[in-house]
């Protein structure tokens, strides 16, 4: 079994897998359910939503992997919260590094971007930019103020050097590739007449391209360079969202809270149908690698996680912070 721990109000990535032909048994739990069991069952854990978490959700979820991790056969945690990079990190890094070529700011830094043009979006979610292209100095300033104005604060506001070149014409096009444990798949591509790449314009693009996304999930494009970045940011479940430009990769964000979504709609290109049925397949093989097999007739794990007061019943997780705050 699998067990996806998120934030309570982010299950539902990967809780449309429960009960799927062809993919473990897998549950979609949040950090009040893990606080509310006395007992553990048998499972790979894999702890989710790094963006989302504060401090103190960090601590605890540090404690959990630590104990599940020792509990030994039948159990396995995967995430090591205390050490997965945030977007910010990663990103920064992997600009130092040179397998990055662009460079990211918190407001709060007080530091201006090296080169126009920029776009400002929230540090702590997976939603749109807030803002579009901005092209010089004085047009994100003006941005600042007009975000600040609208209520959000600068704390988790990132400025980001905009690095993307369309594939042809207008059309950009987006990578996407998931690791789950060792493994790491080339899922698929999405295509859309705008830089912001996010859902996807149908019919946007040619047979060619859908061969040659069919040819990249076969081969497994970029796995060596995609490996090096997850490792580089200690992530070990999680998909990257990429593009190429110049012939080269360009890791826009690994997001470790996907929206994991099977298969649903014909798509009515055959070649695009076939990349969507063996991307999503390669995805559930990867899951059986990782899963974690019942072992005989052990019972579950007691738990008394060291550093960690369970929490009352009925608590919602906001209130059983109390109870770890010093």
């Amino acid at each position: 079994m699998i067990i996806f721990i998120s934030n309570s109000f982010h299950r539902y990535t990967h809780s449309s897998l429960r009960g799927l032909a062809g993919v473990p048994e897998v549950r979609s739990e949040s950090v009040d359910w893990l606080l509310r069991r006395r007992t553990l069952p048998q499972a790979t854990y894999i702890f989710t939503d790094r963006e989302r978490m504060d401090c103190w959700q960090l601590k605890i979820y540090q404690h959990y992997y630590n104990y599940i991790n020792a509990l030994g056969e039948g159990y396995k945690a995967i995430n090591n919260p205390g050490k997965m990079m945030n977007r910010r990190s990663l990103l920064r890094t992997l600009y130092k590094r040179g397998l990055n070529p662009f460079n990211v700011y918190a407001v709060t830094e007080r530091l201006a971007p090296a080169r126009y043009p920029v776009f400002i979006r929230n540090e702590y979610d997976h939603g749109s930019p807030l803002t579009g292209l901005l092209q010089t100095p004085e047009e994100l300033d003006k941005a600042l103020h007009t975000l600040s104005a609208e209520g959000h604060p600068e704390e988790g506001l990132l400025i980001i050097e905009y690095c993307a070149k369309p594939l042809e014409g207008d059309l950009f096009r987006k990578l996407s590739s998931y690791r789950v444990g060792s493994q790491l798949v080339f899922f698929g591509t999405v295509h859309q007449r705008d830089w912001l790449v996010k859902y996807g314009t149908i019919n946007s693009a040619t047979q060619a391209m859908y061969e040659e996304e069919l040819s990249m999930i076969a081969e497994n494009a970029y796995r060596e360079q995609l490996l090096e970045m997850f490792n580089i940011g200690q992530i070990e479940y999680g998909r990257a969202d990429y593009g190429i430009v110049d012939g080269r990769v360009v890791l826009y964000e690994i997001n470790t809270n996907p929206n994991t979504q099977p298969p649903k709609e014909q798509h009515p290109n055959a070649t695009r149908q076939q990349s969507i049925e063996t991307g999503w397949g390669k995805y559930c093989e990867a899951l059986h690698h990782v899963d974690t097999p019942a072992s005989g007739k052990k019972k579950p794990a007691l738990l008394r996680v060291p550093g960690v007061k369970r929490s009352r019943p009925k608590l919602s997780f906001s209130r059983t912070l109390r109870f770890y705050r010093p």
